[in-house]
């Protein structure tokens, strides 16, 4: 038996999120909400609210159940579950006005890939590595206001995370990495000088209901570019 991380009561456990977690504290851990890991969609959300009088890019910090984030998320990302984990959840502004979103998530768990591209150490566990890096898990412009915008934009997310993430968690980044869906060819990464990893072998983990905690592997067709991004420590 191990303790719980919630109580403290050594019980029966199970990992969520590379913590140990008992049953009890999981069920009463869920918000009653369906969908979405709580992310509410709301069609008539709107962002049209004014923030800065300059004509520079903001990325403005927002919980993932932000109205006019959640909205562009699920509307770009129908087949989502939504975002868990740890997070980092941007707006996008530029000259005064909401223009798009921007997120830095979890990655996927023991991923050898990535595990040889950030150069794991023996000695570390997956989940104290994978705290080291973040997946770039949500990206769109609704509204490009001038020429290569996306990718200033990715420039100035690159720079925030990296402060935000060691102010928020209290961790060091190593990096970040991003899976890129075809036809997409990732011309944006490539621009911010972004490496290219590998190809994803189109296998999708599914969860269901109360056998959330229970992973399901499904091949696909839906092979994914990936691409990573080295900070200089």
């Amino acid at each position: 038996m191990v303790s719980c991380y919630k109580c403290n009561q050594n019980k029966k456990t199970v990992k969520s999120f590379g913590k140990n977690i008992c049953i009890d504290c999981l069920e009463k851990r869920k918000t009653g909400i369906k969908g979405h890991s709580g992310m509410i969609y709301d069609k008539n959300a709107s962002g049209n609210q004014i923030l800065f009088n300059d004509e520079v890019i903001k990325l403005i910090k927002v919980p993932k159940s932000n109205k006019l984030f959640t909205k562009w998320y699920i509307e770009h990302y129908p087949k989502s579950k939504g975002i868990v984990g740890r997070q980092l959840n941007y707006i996008i502004y530029y000259a005064s006005n909401p223009v798009g979103i921007i997120s830095a998530t979890s990655p996927p768990l023991n991923y050898k890939l990535f595990n040889d591209y950030f150069s794991k150490k023996e000695n570390i566990s997956d989940g104290d590595f994978t705290k080291t890096f973040v997946n770039n898990g949500a990206f769109r412009i609704v509204i490009s206001p001038k020429k290569n915008f996306a990718t200033q934009v990715l420039k100035l997310f690159r720079k925030t995370i990296k402060k935000d993430y060691k102010k928020v968690y209290g961790d060091e980044l190593q990096g970040i990495i991003t899976f890129v869906e075809k036809p997409r060819n990732g011309g944006i990464y490539k621009a911010d000088n972004w490496d290219f990893i590998g190809i994803t072998q189109g296998i999708e983990v599914r969860r269901r209901g109360k056998e959330w905690l229970t992973k399901t592997y499904v091949k696909t067709d839906n092979k994914k570019l990936i691409f990573g991004f080295k900070y200089k420590l």
